[in-house]
């Protein structure tokens, strides 16, 4: 499904390298199943791409190595790469919108686990979570008798 997108011998051999090369066809057809414009499905697999090329450099061979937590990294060393010529470039910092896409497909045909969205603490969570705890577990105590 790369072929749709890019012509290039060597760019479809860069695609398919690396930990997650494997899994570039299959995104590439879910890019175009979301009606992605030509132009910005190729910025969304560039992307991609890149932080798969990032990984080889960081020695990670394995897709099981991969999370979430080394897009940080990718998009800070990704940051500092960014060049332009233009007097009135404004930079749009660290967007991992480009990678969450590629993330979510990972995830959705399971090869990256889901991350669990973070508890926030309330003003109340020091004495209502105890409690709440204390009432699940004689819910489930009254359950098994």
């Amino acid at each position: 499904m790369l072929e749709y997108w890019y012509k290039d011998r060597r760019t479809l051999v860069d695609f398919r390298r690396g930990p997650l090369g494997k899994y570039f066809d299959g995104f590439a057809a879910y890019v175009k199943e979301n009606g992605y414009s030509k132009c910005r499905g190729q910025d969304i697999l560039s992307k991609a791409c890149q932080f798969n090329v990032f990984l080889i450099d960081k020695g990670i061979t394995n897709c099981r190595q991969v999370s979430r937590s080394l897009a940080e990294p990718f998009l800070d060393a990704d940051h500092l790469n960014s060049r332009t010529t233009c007097s009135r470039y404004f930079s749009k910092g660290k967007k991992p919108g480009k990678l969450n896409r590629f993330f979510s497909y990972l995830e959705k045909i399971g090869k990256l686990k889901p991350v669990s969205p973070k508890t926030v603490p309330t003003r109340h969570s020091w004495l209502l979570d105890p409690y709440l705890g204390v009432i699940k577990s004689l819910g489930q105590k009254c359950h098994r008798n």
